[in-house]
């Protein structure tokens, strides 16, 4: 299954537990500024995440909730990072016949 770049890089900020109001600079530092999420953004995808259990809360201190990907999570981050490697590759193999590396990849 695809996911969208957004979903992707939030997954991926919370291999390392963090609480949600650093989530949304993590993902701009992720994506190299390509993405900006606002509050509403950040707290709807920590929402659904939640109810699709690819994130867990792991702990509150002074209401400050801390999040990390579970299991589920992790194997949805591995796939579509392996399904954007084997497209990179598909691209490279089909530069490479056709167009003799005049597109760099």
């Amino acid at each position: 299954m695809d996911i969208s770049r957004s979903i992707f890089h939030f997954l991926l900020v919370l291999l390392k537990p963090m609480p949600g109001y650093q989530i949304k600079q993590a993902v701009e530092s992720a994506s190299g500024g390509e993405l900006t999420m606002g509050a509403g953004s950040c707290y709807g995808l920590i929402a659904r995440c939640l109810q699709e259990k690819l994130i867990e809360l792991v702990e509150e201190v002074d209401r400050k909730k801390m999040y990390r990907v579970t299991r589920k999570g992790r194997d949805m981050l591995q796939d579509e990072s392996d399904r954007m490697q084997k497209q990179l590759n598909k691209t490279k193999d089909y530069l490479g016949e056709i167009y003799d590396q005049s597109i760099k990849v």
